[in-house]
């Protein structure tokens, strides 16, 4: 990213101010007279200061503006210019104007604007947060505010839009950053598992525990622990994070000794919490208290001035990594990304454009092979864990999942039966779901709830944990198959 401040002013007196200030932040400074010598430089610069004396033959900055958007995207602007009203001033801001500062301007005013500027360009380079939309730099002005508290967090968004970067810029910009930064996704690990993450274990506390482990708690002790999924977590283990978040202490699994440490949560979630409290899914106690301040990323089609910017970087990340020379992407190619909604965000844009990269025959990105990807990944299979809207209730669907699991192991009893009576030829093997039933001439039909039991140790040993993974294939909602694990002991 070009650190350079662009100013394109004719006031010798705005000129000065501007170097002044800039000065103060360590930010070089380049002026320019008239528009065509700023749009003659190549690489787009941190930002732009437009003193509305400088428009030349134009009759509106507002038209140099958008001149320069269309070339120069993303830029973070500072307005210099008579004064207006705040509505029109909140107008402008809609239009890309970042700040807006009345003439004759004040020097700590304007060193002021320009050094939350450059604050935000640094912990965008510091956590590698690619993005100069009006969206991303407002949420990144909350993130500044909120980082060198000590409040926990909860971050919302889409999947793959960018939770965890968000998350470590918080880190970053404050007091802990020079400690560690540990993250774990609450819903990608069994119960078990998660807590031994978190808490760490004893020796001997279960089999496979050979020795004493630290936790993150633990391993993150006065830095900054990221939770991701937080809305999966189980009822149990949101009450031993509740008490670690007001008291400061927790035991490791199989221990007696109290551990204190000091940690700064920040939690993140895809899903409503608020939905998830209603329905007694999640602690209303531990969602206020996770939720002291909140954030929201906006998901990429929400912010396509950003896709530019991302494809580019994106380009030149995989031609470093595959060892080919990428230039760039035909304007048609590029127009097709914009005008894409983005359901995975920008993962999902990194993954595309990592594709077109390999396959590209040139070494510019053809557009009809961005349609033809687009195409691809448009169908519904492409998508498998993209939420499907229904025209039932949570309830009315949770009890149909329930009915047809009841009713296929109805069906499978009668298979059974008809074994053990003689009705049905033996030695076939079938699947139902996990659960299998084996037909061996003399061999004595498995007792019901160890075949249940079984299918559910297969069905999370499948899915590495994964609960609603392991529910999906189970064909039960997670709230069941919760319920059949507690019944189970499974842990």
């Amino acid at each position: 990213m070009n650190p350079e401040l662009w100013g394109l002013v004719q006031s010798a007196g705005v000129e000065t101010l501007l170097h002044e200030a800039a000065a103060g932040e360590g930010v070089p400074v380049r002026t320019f007279p008239d528009v065509a010598g700023l749009l003659s430089r190549e690489e787009p610069p941190g930002g732009v200061v437009l003193a509305i004396e400088g428009a030349g033959r134009y009759k509106s900055y507002l038209t140099i503006l958008k001149r320069l958007q269309k070339n120069l995207f993303g830029l973070d602007v500072i307005v210099l210019g008579p004064a207006k009203s705040s509505e029109a001033i909140v107008r402008e801001r809609s239009l890309g104007v970042d700040t807006y500062i009345a003439v004759p301007a004040k020097g700590s005013e304007f060193s002021a604007a320009l050094a939350e500027i450059v604050a935000i360009r640094r912990i965008k380079s510091a956590a590698k947060f690619i993005g100069r939309s009006r969206e991303i730099n407002e949420m990144l002005e909350t993130v500044l505010r909120v980082a060198p508290t000590e409040v926990p967090v909860l971050i919302e968004g889409e999947s793959g839009s960018g939770k965890e970067l968000t998350a470590r810029a918080i880190h970053l910009a404050s007091k802990r950053r020079e400690r560690l930064f540990e993250a774990v996704n609450c819903g990608s690990l069994a119960e078990g598992v998660l807590e031994s993450e978190l808490f760490g274990h004893e020796r001997g506390s279960f089999t496979g525990a050979v020795a004493k482990r630290q936790g993150l708690f633990e391993r993150a002790n006065r830095g900054t622990l990221f939770l991701d999924e937080v809305g999966e977590m189980s009822l149990n283990m949101q009450v031993r994070l509740l008490r670690v978040i007001e008291t400061g202490e927790f035991l490791r699994v199989g221990g007696s000794e109290r551990v204190r440490s000091d940690v700064r949560i920040v939690a993140a979630t895809n899903r409503s919490l608020d939905a998830a409290v209603e329905r007694g899914e999640f602690r209303k106690d531990l969602y206020y208290r996770l939720r002291v301040v909140q954030i929201r990323i906006p998901p990429l089609r929400a912010r396509p001035d950003d896709i530019p910017i991302l494809v580019h970087y994106f380009i030149a990340q995989a031609g470093s990594r595959h060892g080919r020379r990428i230039r760039g992407i035909e304007k048609e190619g590029m127009d097709l990304l914009m005008s894409y909604p983005w359901p995975g965000n920008v993962r999902e844009l990194a993954n595309i454009i990592d594709n077109l990269a390999i396959m590209s025959r040139d070494q510019t990105i053809r557009a009809v092979d961005v349609e033809n990807r687009l195409k691809e990944k448009g169908s519904a299979q492409t998508f498998p864990d993209l939420p499907v809207h229904v025209p039932k209730s949570r309830e009315e669907v949770e009890r149909e999942l329930i009915l047809n699991s009841l009713l296929s192991l109805h069906n499978d009893i009668k298979e059974v039966l008809g074994i053990l009576r003689g009705e049905k030829a033996p030695g076939v093997a079938r699947w139902r779901g996990l659960v299998e039933v084996k037909e061996v001439d003399g061999a004595k039909p498995r007792n019901l709830e160890k075949m249940e039991r079984d299918a559910i140790q297969e069905a999370r040993g499948a899915t590495v944990g994964n609960r609603r993974r392991a529910a999906r294939q189970l064909g039960l909602s997670e709230r069941t198959l919760y319920r059949r694990i507690r019944k189970y002991k499974l842990g």
